[in-house]
């Protein structure tokens, strides 16, 4: 069986436009809230660590990271010796990501009465095989 092209091009827009709308009140954009989050869990990383974390091109991340940089939700500072840039959540960005909290877990709840258990436990399941692919 072979997989539709406008199924498999519109999953991440769908998921994406889906989390954006309710994180919308924090002001957070999900991907922003993604890389907070993972900074909150992982601490301070060289933006190779950080990359290797969340699964993303380096040029992407340092994309995604700029805006939060320049709003002050983050701090990338270059470290001695090995001039690595460091990339910091400030508190800033610590209390949106607190304040967003509520609103992924809402979405979540919402994702749970829509979706069953087998369908979260498939769909995770094909999202690590084509992972393990790319």
């Amino acid at each position: 069986m072979r997989i539709d092209k406008k199924i498999m091009g519109r999953q991440p827009e769908l998921c994406t436009v889906f989390y954006d709308e309710m994180l919308k009140p924090s002001g957070l954009k999900v991907t922003q809230y993604s890389l907070l989050n993972h900074l909150r869990r992982l601490g301070p990383l060289t933006m190779n660590e950080l990359s290797q974390a969340i699964r993303l091109e380096r040029t992407t991340l340092v994309r995604n990271l700029k805006p939060l940089e320049k709003i002050g939700m983050i701090n990338i500072r270059i470290e001695n010796p090995s001039h690595a840039r460091l990339v910091h959540l400030t508190e800033k960005g610590l209390s949106t990501l607190e304040m967003a909290i509520p609103y992924w877990n809402q979405a979540q709840q919402h994702l749970d009465k829509i979706l069953t258990y087998e369908e979260i436990r498939v769909f995770k399941g094909v999202l690590q095989k084509l992972e393990s692919i790319g």
